[in-house]
């Protein structure tokens, strides 16, 4: 049976090969290539006369007023028709892809009320410039742009930097981040502005600093408010740390008259965390440990007062006392 499907299938190949051989097939691929070939002629004549094109092109709003919010219902799209000649339209067809229609706001002149208008003229203008000379527009729709907006209420609010900074070890944040617009105006609905009482960048995480560093963060602005400042400048200082040990006395200046307090020990060591740009200028007359006589006298009962330090300047990262607590005697004088 396999030795007989073997024989069948060789003789209708055998079949096939006569007849692409044969005169009849010739003749066929004579008439179709002469076919062909006056489809092509008809095609390009075709192609040389004029022909009607619609198309679509999206409306883009830019250099709108701050203080300015464009209506929902102004027009996203406008449809030209165009006419030329087949091959054009066929070129527009496949090879171009048609930008939006950008129409300037800042630049128009108002009609009337809340109302700017920009005209057919303009509008064929606009379109031209991405058109071939010989094409036409035969219309637009609309014929007009009437651009709708409202006017907004404005307030002035701080910015506050949402940052994340995770220094590498021996370096600290060194001051307050800079911030390129402390403040800036917002802009929106009376309703909206009322709940706002600052505008906060973008959150983002600043990994591995060990020097100051410059960022540019966009605002986080809620819907609905515009602001003249979309992004701001953020400025973290950054710097090396170090430590340095300095001797305090513990102070008490409102000793009651008839009593005297006895501090031991009357010094401590302050170990300070500071930039290490700035580890000459800490002197112990930057650093304070002054302990109300009120505060003594409610740990007279144990002798032993806490000990911590109440004055420092900004740039002291941190401070360890030690020891963290000291001992004292409060005695009365005696009268003679």
């Amino acid at each position: 049976m396999e030795n007989n499907f073997i024989s069948a299938l060789k003789l209708m190949l055998r079949n096939i090969g006569t007849f692409f051989r044969s005169q009849q097939w010739k003749e066929i691929l004579i008439f179709l290539f002469f076919l062909l070939l006056s489809f092509g002629f008809w095609f390009l004549q075709s192609l040389q006369q004029d022909y009607e094109r619609k198309i679509e092109l999206p409306v883009r709003y830019k250099n709108i007023p701050s203080e300015w919010i464009l209506s929902e219902n102004n027009p996203e799209k406008i449809d030209v028709l165009l006419k030329d000649k087949g091959m054009t339209l066929m070129y527009y067809s496949w090879k171009v892809n048609f930008l939006p229609v950008e129409i300037s706001v800042s630049n128009l002149s108002r009609s009337a009320g809340h109302t700017l208008q920009v005209t057919t003229r303009t509008l064929e203008t606009m379109v031209s410039k991405q058109l071939i000379s010989s094409t036409s527009i035969l219309s637009i729709e609309p014929r007009e742009i009437h651009i709708e907006y409202d006017s907004l209420s404005h307030r002035t609010v701080p910015v506050v930097a949402n940052v994340i900074i995770q220094t590498k070890p021996g370096f600290r944040v060194s001051d307050s981040i800079k911030i390129s617009h402390p403040e800036i105006r917002i802009y929106g609905s009376v309703k909206t502005l009322d709940t706002l009482k600052y505008v906060r960048t973008k959150r983002i995480t600043v990994d591995n600093v060990s020097a100051t560093r410059e960022l540019t963060v966009a605002l986080d602005l809620p819907a609905g408010v515009k602001t003249d400042h979309e992004s701001v400048k953020l400025t973290i200082p950054v710097e090396e740390y170090t430590e340095k040990r300095l001797q305090l006395p513990v102070l008490c200046s409102d000793i009651p008259s008839g009593q005297v307090l006895r501090i031991f020990p009357s010094t401590v060591e302050v170990i300070c965390g500071i930039p290490l740009s700035l580890f000459k200028e800490l002197t112990v007359n930057d650093l304070e440990i002054r302990i109300p006589f009120r505060d003594f006298q409610k740990y007279r009962l144990t002798g032993k007062m806490p000990v911590k330090l109440t004055g420092k300047p900004s740039w002291v990262a941190s401070a360890v006392v030690i020891p963290d607590e000291v001992e004292f005697i409060i005695e009365q004088l005696t009268e003679e």
